[in-house]
């Protein structure tokens, strides 16, 4: 059984009420989210799926910096790094 791990539940249940930005971060749930010293670990199991989070950082973005869980995200395939995002805490409104 594969369980979603609780951060990338929190994402995902920001989102409940919009179901295009629902539809867009489904691919989370087959990743590895963790966070460790203030970054985001998103940890996929394939190149494809780690570029179609990438493109929807900002989406991702939003309910972590509200919450103040991490400065940045980082998503992974295996351990190779693809991309790296500095999260704007100024663009989130209150």
């Amino acid at each position: 059984m594969n369980r979603d791990s609780q951060l990338a539940r929190l994402i995902l249940n920001f989102y409940r009420e919009e179901p295009q930005q629902l539809q867009q971060l489904e691919l989370l749930r087959t990743c590895k989210v963790f966070r460790r010293w203030g970054v985001l670990y998103i940890r996929c199991h394939n190149r494809e799926t780690a570029a179609a989070l990438a493109g929807a950082c900002q989406t991702i973005a939003e309910p972590i910096a509200r919450l103040r869980l991490a400065k940045k995200i980082t998503i992974l395939t295996k351990n190779n790094l693809l991309t790296t995002f500095a999260i704007d805490f100024s663009k989130i409104s209150a």
